[in-house]
């Protein structure tokens, strides 16, 4: 029962991945995967999640220039 109910969480946490990825928005999960693979170091911590989602609205809005594909 509890294999069953990892492997549905799993699959959930997948398919929220991949509309977010479709859509546009941050995904922290895939963040934190791509961090702990290429940044990670003694001392240093990744951003938290607010931090994460603060920085992704600042890039999207507050850069300037275009932002959307039409």
């Amino acid at each position: 029962m509890r294999r069953k109910l990892r492997t549905i969480r799993r699959s959930l946490r997948k398919v929220s991945s991949t509309i977010k990825f479709i859509f546009g928005m941050p995904d922290y999960d895939r963040y934190l995967k791509h961090w702990y693979a290429n940044h990670a170091a003694p001392g240093i911590f990744p951003l938290s999640e607010r931090e994460y989602y603060m920085r992704a609205l600042h890039d999207r809005y507050e850069r300037g220039g275009m932002s959307r594909c039409c």
